[in-house]
C-alpha cells in the first residue's frame, strides 16, 4: 500500500508512533529533528492571520444587516454562554494537578518583571498593519469585523467579497498542503521530545492528556447536550443517537469543516422529529413555518463555524498547566489577561493562540514545541467537542428564533447538574489519584547531590574539620605563599550552590571552582579549610588560618577596617526564602515593612543585619548559628521566623532541598555586589585576586561557572538520556 492512499489522520497516527520509538532508540541523538519541528512549526502559520482576515470579512460581509442582528441575538448568546462553561472548566483544571513540587536553580528570567498587558494595543488596531506584522490576533481580529460590517452595507460588495472568496479558497489550499506535511513534522516533534524529556517530564506530561480528555469527553457527551436538552424538547440521549456519526467522523479526522453537511443533515432530523412529535396545539400554517424555519440551521453552522469552539477553549488549559508543568504556577491575576487574550487569538487557530497566550502570561515559548507534541489527541478531542458545539448553537438558536426556548427546570437538576457534579469529582478524583498512587519522585535535589567540577580532577586537599596545627599567628605574604606552592582557602561548608560536599563527598561549587581555577592560574595546590561563620573570616585571615576567603559575601562598608575585599566577582538578589503559603505577603518591600513584628532568619555565610537596618529599620533579625541550625529551620516548616533572607542566587538551590519553600524578590529589585575576602595586611594577595578576576570576566570564565552552578546548566557534563543505541545496544557513546 502506498502512503499517499493512508488516510492522513492514519499517517500522523504512524508518524507519532514512529516519533516515539525513534526518540526511545537514539535518546539525545534525536535533537537535531527539532529543527525540522521548528519548521513545521513556522509552516502551520503562514497562512493563519490572512485566513482570519479573510474568514471573517467575507462571512460577515455577504450578510444582510438584519440577519446579523438575528444571528447575534440567537446564537450570539448561546456561543457566550458556551464559551463562559470552557473557561470555567479551563479555571477548574489546577484542581486535578497533584502537588508534585518542581524547583530549579535560579533563573535570571525570573528577575525580569512581566510587562503590564496594553488592553488596547491588544484590542484596538490604531495600526493594522503592525498588528498583522507581529501577530496581536485580536487587534488583527477586531479589525476584520469592522470591515465585515461595513461591507454589509457597502454597494457592489461583491466585488471585494468575491476575489477574497477566491484568496480564502488559495489560502485553503497551502494549509492543504502544509497538512501533508503533518505526520513528518508531528514525528519530529515527538522524537526530538522524546529523546531528550526525562522519565520525570514524561508522566507530568501524561497528566494534561487524561485531564484535558476527560473534560472534552464529559462536555461533549454530557453537558453540551444537557444543556440543549434543558431549554429545548428535545432529549438527551436521542441528541446523541443522531449526533453521534459526525461525532466520531470528527474525532477520527480531526477535523470539523469535513462533518457541517453531515452535521447540518442531523441537526435538521432532530428538529423535524421534534416538530412531528409535538402535540398539536399549533396550526398547520404555524407548523409549516416552524419548518421552515429550520433552514436556519444553514445559515447558524457555517456562519459561526469561524469563531473558536468550547473545544478551542478548553485548549487553552495547556496554559494553565504549563505554569504547573515547570513550576511556576500562573497567577490568579493573569487569569483574566489569559482568557481575553487566548479567545481572541483563538480566532487563529491554537497554532497561533498557544504561542501568543504563553507569551502573555509570560511562560517560555519552548512549550509550545511540548504543546504540538501532544496535539494529535488535543485536536481530535477538540472536534469531538466541536461537533457538539456547532449543533448545541444550532439547535437552541433555531429554537430561540421559534420562540420555543424555556427552562425545564427537572430536566436542569437530572442531567445538568449531576454532569458538573461529575466533572468536579473527575478532577478532584485525578488529584487523589495522582497525589496518592501514580506520584511522580522528586529529582530536582539531585541537581545538587549529583553536581560535578567542570574542570579537571585537581590534587587539592579538602580539610572537613578544622586541622589540629596551630595557624602561624599573622597572614602569610604574596611571596612566602607563593614560595611554599600551597594557599590555603577558606570555605563554608553546606552554601549552596558555592561550596557544599555532593553525594560522593567531593567538595564542589561555584567558590571551589572559582578557586580551583585562582589557583591552577597562580601555579599554586589549594588547600581548603573549613570556615563557620563569615563573621569570623577577619580573625581567621589575620591569624594566617587562611590566605583568602572564597565565599561569595555582600561587600560592606562595615568591612572595611576588617578585610581586603575584591573586585565584584558578580551581582547577586536580595531574596526571602519563605514557606509556599506566604508568598504574596513579601511580594514588595512596601508589604514587608507594613508587616508588624516581621521577624527574618540569616543564614551563617551571610552578613544582612547591618546592610539591612537602613531600609528595614523594624524587622528583627534571628541569626542561624551554623548549617545544622539553618537546616533545622527548614526542616520546622520556617518555624521561629517569617523568612529566611539570602539572594536569590543562592536560595533558589535550599528551594531544591526543601520545596516546599519558595524564592520571592521583593519588588522593587535589590542588587548587591559579590566579593571575596582577604586579609587587610596582604595587599598583593588581593592584587593578584582582583587581577585573576578580571582575566576570567573577560575570558567569559565566571559567566561559564554562573551558568554552570547558579543556574543548573549543566549540559556540557549531564549524563546522556536514557537511549536503546547506548544503554542497550552499545552502538553510540
Amino acid at each position: 500500500m502506498r502512503l499517499a492512499r493512508i488516510d492522513l489522520a492514519l499517517q500522523v497516527l504512524i508518524g507519532l508512533v514512529a516519533g516515539l520509538v525513534t526518540g526511545l532508540f537514539l535518546g539525545e541523538l534525536a535533537a537535531p529533528l527539532n529543527f525540522v519541528g521548528t519548521a513545521f512549526i513556522r509552516l502551520l502559520q503562514i497562512t493563519v492571520i490572512p485566513y482570519i482576515m479573510v474568514a471573517l470579512i467575507t462571512g460577515l460581509g455577504r450578510l444582510e444587516i438584519v440577519e446579523i442582528g438575528k444571528l447575534a441575538r440567537s446564537g450570539g448568546g448561546v456561543l457566550g454562554l458556551l464559551w463562559l462553561l470552557g473557561i470555567c472548566l479551563v479555571l477548574a483544571m489546577p484542581l486535578a494537578y497533584p502537588d508534585w513540587p518542581q524547583r530549579s536553580l535560579f533563573q535570571k528570567s525570573s528577575l525580569e518583571a512581566g510587562t503590564p498587558v496594553d488592553f488596547l494595543l491588544l484590542f484596538i488596531p490604531s495600526n493594522p498593519f503592525h498588528a498583522m506584522a507581529n501577530a496581536i490576533v485580536p487587534a488583527v481580529v477586531v479589525f476584520s469585523i469592522f470591515i465585515g460590517l461595513a461591507l454589509t452595507v457597502t454597494p457592489r460588495r461583491e466585488l471585494i467579497i468575491d476575489p477574497l472568496l477566491v484568496l480564502g479558497d488559495t489560502l485553503s489550499k497551502v494549509t492543504g498542503v502544509v497538512s501533508r506535511l503533518s505526520p513528518i513534522g508531528v514525528f519530529a516533534l515527538v522524537a526530538a521530545l522524546a529523546g531528550t524529556v526525562s522519565a520525570e517530564d514524561l508522566f507530568r506530561l501524561q497528566v494534561h492528556v487524561v485531564v484535558s480528555a476527560a473534560l472534552a469527553v464529559i462536555t461533549a457527551l454530557w453537558l453540551l447536550p444537557a444543556v440543549v436538552s434543558s431549554v429545548t424538547p428535545l432529549r438527551h440521549l436521542e441528541m446523541l443517537r443522531a449526533l453521534r456519526a459526525p461525532m466520531l467522523t470528527a474525532f477520527a479526522t480531526g477535523s470539523t469543516l469535513v462533518v457541517l453537511p453531515m452535521l447540518a443533515d442531523a441537526c435538521k432530523r432532530l428538529i423535524e422529529a421534534s416538530v412531528s412529535e409535538r402535540p398539536r396545539l399549533l396550526s398547520q400554517d404555524e407548523a409549516d413555518e416552524e419548518r421552515e424555519v429550520q433552514s436556519s440551521v444553514d445559515v447558524l453552522i457555517p456562519t459561526f463555524y469561524s469563531f473558536p469552539t468550547i473545544g478551542n477553549v478548553l485548549a487553552l488549559g495547556f496554559i494553565v498547566f504549563g505554569g504547573w508543568y515547570i513550576g511556576t504556577p500562573i497567577e490568579v491575576s493573569q487569569y483574566a489577561v489569559m482568557i481575553l487574550g487566548g479567545i481572541a487569538s483563538l480566532f487563529g487557530g491554537t497554532a497561533i493562540s498557544i504561542p501568543f497566550t504563553l507569551d502573555l502570561v509570560d511562560l517560555p515559548p519552548s512549550l509550545f514545541s511540548v504543546f504540538l507534541s501532544i496535539d494529535f489527541v488535543g485536536s481530535r478531542l477538540s472536534s469531538l467537542v466541536g461537533v457538539m458545539h456547532y449543533a448545541t448553537i444550532a439547535l437552541i438558536g433555531t429554537f430561540a428564533l421559534q420562540n420555543q426556548i424555556w427552562f425545564r427546570f427537572p430536566v436542569l437538576f437530572k442531567t445538568l447538574l449531576p454532569g458538573v457534579l461529575i466533572a468536579i469529582a473527575l478532577l478532584l478524583g485525578f488529584r487523589l489519584v495522582y497525589s496518592n498512587y501514580i506520584v511522580v519522585p522528586y529529582t530536582a535535589a539531585d541537581v545538587l547531590s549529583e553536581a560535578r567540577l567542570l574542570g579537571p580532577e585537581t590534587d587539592a586537599v579538602v580539610h572537613i574539620g578544622e586541622p589540629e596545627a596551630s595557624s602561624p599567628g599573622a597572614p602569610r605574604p604574596y611571596e612566602d605563599i607563593a614560595t611554599s606552592g600551597t594557599i590555603r582557602i577558606c570555605y563554608i561548608p553546606g552554601n549552596y550552590p558555592l561550596s557544599f560536599f555532593n553525594s560522593d563527598n567531593q567538595l564542589v561549587g561555584f567558590d571551589i571552582e572559582m578557586a580551583l581555577r585562582f589557583a591552577q592560574r597562580s601555579r599554586l595546590t589549594p588547600e581548603f579549610l573549613p570556615l563557620g561563620r563569615i563573621d569570623t573570616a577577619a580573625a581567621k585571615l589575620d591569624s594566617g588560618y587562611c590566605d583568602a576567603v572564597f565565599n561569595s559575601t555582600a561587600v560592606s562598608l562595615d568591612r572595611t577596617a576588617e578585610t581586603l575585599q575584591s573586585e565584584p566577582v558578580g551581582i547577586a538578589t536580595l531574596a526571602l526564602v519563605v514557606p509556599d503559603e506566604r508568598r504574596k505577603a513579601v511580594e514588595t518591600w512596601s508589604k514587608i515593612l507594613e508587616t508588624d513584628g516581621l521577624t527574618l532568619a540569616v543564614g551563617s555565610y551571610h552578613a544582612f543585619p547591618r546592610a539591612a537596618e537602613t531600609n528595614l529599620p523594624d524587622v528583627d533579625f534571628v541569626s542561624l548559628e551554623d548549617l545544622e541550625a539553618q537546616r533545622s529551620y527548614f526542616e520546622s516548616g520556617g518555624a521561629g521566623a517569617d523568612a529566611f533572607i539570602d539572594t536569590a542566587e543562592e536560595g533558589a538551590a535550599w528551594t531544591l532541598l526543601y520545596p516546599r519553600f519558595s524564592v520571592v524578590v521583593p519588588r522593587p529589585v535589590t542588587r548587591v555586589p559579590m566579593v571575596y575576602l582577604t586579609s587587610k595586611q596582604s595587599p598583593l594577595v588581593l592584587k593578584a585576586l582582583n587581577t585573576w578576576l578580571l582575566i576570567e570576566r573577560e575570558s567569559g570564565g565566571i559567566e561559564e561557572l554562573e551558568q554552570y552552578w547558579i543556574e543548573g546548566r549543566r549540559d556540557a557534563v549531564a549524563e546522556p538520556r536514557w537511549s536503546v543505541i547506548r544503554d542497550v545496544l552499545g552502538w553510540a557513546n
